[in-house]
């Protein structure tokens, strides 16, 4: 029997692909269950996605439109730890892999500090990888280049470098797959292992879940045992929740099955459900 007490909860900690949406369209119970209690005020609600495909004003649109109230400090994407990351670092030339709407969001985000976004071999400090579905052969072919040039050495002949030593190489998540419509499609952790066995490329660090890092906001604002994460991936959101030390809800309407269930090692979840909504009725 699960030791799961919805009564000691006050905040859920909501993925989204496959936990609230199938694709652009809304999971109905799911989505149902949260708009309810929302507006009843019964629990607190985020939203964390390891998809940065998408800018949080674009999650604050989706959300929206399944009619679920939301404010923007409920947004949790790796994107905002990128733009830590970038800050602390100190870092003001960068090459952004990703799309044309997250690149125009970074950087307005960081306008304040001057950062630029672009390719740019002999001043980027910085190359990072996001879930790009604008992803070209050109975008790749940079990226690549930029690690060769700073990073490369001598093992290419004729190699053109520049100096001001190696660049770092982040990404924003380490997902092998998106849960769609159409079935899992390719997300950031294929395309590292394709870098990789490019030319040897290797993030220093790669954001999102499982790190407990994006769970900052809602650990300042309760209990650990008031907290849970709901998602469909044991690889990334039980992991985020066994790493912030907080319950985890297993949905089975994404990624992960019974049968991954049965062949899971690690240490259960602590509900499974079909649906979100059925959290209520345990």
């Amino acid at each position: 029997m699960s030791k799961f007490d919805i009564r000691k909860k006050k905040a859920f900690v909501c993925d989204l692909d496959g936990t609230l949406f199938m694709g652009p369209h809304p999971i109905k119970p799911a989505v149902d269950f949260v708009i309810e209690n929302t507006k009843s005020g019964r629990f607190c609600f985020f939203y964390l996605t390891n998809n940065t495909s998408k800018t949080p004003a674009e999650y604050m649109k989706k959300i929206a439109g399944a009619n679920i109230p939301v404010e923007p400090d409920q947004i949790l994407t790796p994107l905002i730890t990128l733009e830590e990351y970038i800050r602390e670092k100190g870092y003001r030339s960068v090459y952004l892999v990703a799309s044309a709407a997250v690149v125009k969001h970074m950087d307005e985000r960081l306008r304040d500090v001057g950062v630029h976004f672009g390719f740019d071999p002999e001043r980027n400090e910085l190359a990072a990888l996001a879930y790009d579905k604008e992803l070209t052969y050109d975008k790749l072919q940079k990226l690549t280049t930029l690690w060769n040039m700073r990073n490369g050495g001598n093992a290419a002949v004729g190699l053109k470098t520049v100096e001001g030593g190696p660049i770092d190489f982040v990404a924003t998540h380490p997902d092998n797959c998106c849960p769609s419509e159409a079935g899992p499609i390719p997300d950031v952790g294929g395309m590292l292992k394709f870098l990789e066995a490019t030319n040897g490329m290797k993030p220093s660090h790669v954001f999102g879940k499982p790190s407990p890092s994006l769970l900052q906001p809602v650990l300042l604002q309760f209990a650990k045992d008031e907290i849970a994460v709901v998602g469909d991936r044991l690889y990334t959101d039980k992991a985020i929740a066994d790493n912030a030390g907080v319950d985890f809800v297993c949905v089975l309407s994404g990624e992960t099955t019974p049968a991954d269930l049965e062949k899971y090692t690690g240490t259960p979840p602590a509900i499974i459900v079909e649906t979100f909504d059925q959290v209520d009725c345990q």
